[in-house]
């Protein structure tokens, strides 16, 4: 009798804890209920279910203490999206990529969405000449999958030792797309300059590194050489950087008064940045979209507040908190945000955005064939053979992902392969031959191809008196 009393006890245990364990609830959940339960069941009803899991997570660590710094990661990542840990070689290709010392495939990069996406391509770099394209998402390097990751993440994927080999696969549209390319000394510069017609100077400032002040400084040089007063500033895709860079080039720009403000949890630490400039001799139209943040934001709205120029393009990303870097053991290193800023005029854009003075979208057209070299189709170039429309297929098959090389009129072998593929997917006979057959069918989707219209820098050329006629 007594026996079978307590096997009631346990069958009667065992069905009341059911509904405890549901399994709906995450892991997490499922874990922090089972070691309550314990909690509340043992003996020793000193012990708590924190200490439980506090002890679990030791011993784990002891057993696995590789998953140390992944645990430390989860941690930063749950306090916001902008503060992160960092191993010491990740800590140090952060340092190089936030200056532009590094060696890589030359692309300024974004998230947007779930993908990390190519924003700008570099001239001369290996993505160039491969074929890479703006809006260009990157889904994995060297077949390691990099959807979801972050920036810095994918960065470190990508960078390398110098005249190695990478290869990034990326989603155009909706094909995959894998490019294998050399590790290159990308350029160190963060600003390009030109003088438009109209006597329009233009600056584009991709981030701001240590040393960006100094360039806008030099560009600036170049333009008073010339008697230039009316400068288009570019901060598109502008993601930020170091706060002073950022200070100092608006001092370039902005008339004396507020630059920004900063305010930290202790009040010690609160922080306001002036510009002394008495005599603005600039008069500006800065581009900004959707991804310019943080450090350009500090800029872009210290130029709008003062009214010394106007914003173009769409409301910026919202990014009003500051990170600060720390450095400790192994040569590991931590960002956490520490801080927030308001604007010259005391506005909070942390999650609202610049709103610009004009708002511009830029639109997609079907791309100008009369930028390529044409299809005479008459001949069917094959491997050895030099032709107008090798040269022809060559530009296509770049830009649509199918060849890497240089677009010369020399059909190399590398072409017939490209060649061969196109032909496969298109539902061709695929032997590497450029008959009719396929030049047709590759201009027909060439054809197809939508290209950016950029309604916001011609916005801005027109807003000081310039003909989007004299940039065709």
């Amino acid at each position: 009798m007594i026996k079978r009393f307590f096997s009631a006890i346990i069958v009667t245990v065992f069905l009341l804890s059911q509904p405890v364990f549901a399994d709906g609830n995450s892991d997490y959940q499922q874990i922090e209920q089972i070691l309550n339960y314990a909690a509340n069941l043992y003996i020793d009803d000193s012990v708590t279910s924190d200490e439980l899991m506090v002890d679990a997570v030791k011993n784990l660590l002891d057993s696995n203490p590789e998953l140390a710094k992944e645990l430390i990661k989860s941690g930063f990542a749950a306090l916001d999206e902008y503060s992160e840990f960092y191993t010491a070689e990740e800590y140090q290709q952060f340092n190089k990529s936030m200056n532009h010392v590094f060696y890589g495939i030359g692309v300024i990069i974004q998230p947007i969405d779930d993908y990390i996406t190519v924003m700008k391509v570099i001239d001369g770099g290996a993505a160039a000449s491969a074929g890479v394209m703006v809006g260009d998402r990157i889904i994995a390097v060297d077949g390691v999958n990099a959807v979801g990751e972050s920036v810095d993440k994918v960065q470190n994927m990508v960078v390398g030792e110098l005249d190695t080999e990478v290869s990034v696969t990326f989603l155009r549209e909706d094909r995959e797309i894998t490019y294998t390319m050399k590790r290159c000394a990308v350029n160190g510069e963060t600003v390009a300059y030109a003088i438009l017609k109209g006597n329009i100077g233009y600056i584009t400032i991709s981030n701001f590194a240590q040393d960006t002040d100094d360039e806008v400084y030099d560009a600036l040089e170049k333009f008073d050489a010339e008697g230039i007063k009316n400068i288009i500033l570019d901060l598109r895709d502008n993601s930020g950087g170091y706060l002073d860079s950022a200070v100092n080039t608006a001092s370039l720009f902005v008339p004396e008064g507020v630059i920004v403000s900063t305010v930290y949890r202790s009040e010690w630490e609160n922080e306001t940045f002036y510009s002394k400039l008495t005599n603005p001799k600039y008069k500006l139209a800065v581009l900004v979209n959707e991804n310019t943040a943080s450090a350009a934001e500090v800029l872009s709205s210290a130029i709008q507040d003062s009214e010394v120029g106007v914003l173009i393009g769409k409301k910026t990303y919202g990014k009003g908190v500051i990170q600060q870097m720390y450095e400790i053991w192994d040569g590991c290193a931590f960002k956490i945000t520490t801080g927030k800023y308001f604007t010259r005029n005391g506005k909070d854009i942390n999650g609202n955005g610049i709103t610009p003075d004009k708002a511009v979208e830029n639109t997609t057209k079907k791309i100008d064939l009369s930028n390529y070299t044409k299809f005479d189709y008459t001949q069917k170039p094959s491997v050895g053979v030099n032709s107008q429309n090798t040269k022809a297929a060559k530009e296509r098959l770049r830009i649509l992902g199918y060849y890497q090389g240089e677009a010369d009129d020399y059909f190399d072998y590398a072409l017939s392969v490209a060649v061969s593929e196109f032909q496969e997917e298109s539902g061709l006979f695929p032997y590497g031959v450029l008959d009719i057959s396929t030049q047709k069918e590759l201009e027909k989707e060439f054809s197809e191809l939508d290209e950016i219209v950029d309604n916001q820098f011609f916005a801005a050329y027109e807003y000081f008196g310039g003909k989007k006629s004299d940039l065709q």
